[in-house]
């Protein structure tokens, strides 16, 4: 009997860590644009996605400011790159991360969006995501990590996207 609850336990912890340790999903909204996300304990750590636009959101490390400019660090251990984007609002019970950048800091106006030297950053952001093991988000004050992506078939659904 003793060996039987020993079991039960051992699998319940073990099926249960997983879960708690969060996971990368790739999902496509109803026009099947594509869009990656990491979730710890039900709650948004990060999103990038893609459509007219190209959106990258993330918890904010550390202590934030209630909006406006800010930077983050995204690093693999060895390369790093710094992100310009804004910090959001947050309302309430909102589990959506509070950093956004869109179109990898690239103005509507700006000639070069979705361009040569875009598609250089993107491809620059994509190899860094795509090879950490860890993946460190840092500010100035703070960081946290997050594990390899392991969504199938995520790099090449984010690249295909309809620009």
């Amino acid at each position: 009997m003793r060996k039987l609850v020993l079991t039960i336990v051992l699998c319940l912890i073990a099926g249960s860590a997983p879960a708690a340790a969060g996971s990368w999903r790739l999902e496509f909204d109803n026009r099947q644009l594509p869009s990656l996300s990491y979730s710890e304990d039900g709650k948004l750590t990060f999103v990038l996605g893609c459509g007219r636009a190209f959106g990258l959101h993330a918890k904010y490390p550390g202590k934030a400011g209630r909006a406006g400019k800010a930077t983050l660090m995204i690093g693999d251990g060895r390369r790093t790159m710094k992100l310009v984007g804004e910090l959001e609002e947050l309302s309430g019970d909102d589990d959506l991360t509070n950093f956004v950048q869109w179109d990898l800091g690239f103005s509507r106006q700006d000639p070069d969006l979705f361009g040569k030297r875009w598609k250089r950053v993107e491809k620059h952001l994509l190899d860094l995501l795509g090879g950490a093991s860890p993946l460190t988000i840092s500010s100035k004050t703070a960081s946290y990590q997050l594990p390899k992506i392991d969504a199938p078939d995520w790099r090449a659904s984010i690249e295909r996207c309809g620009r």
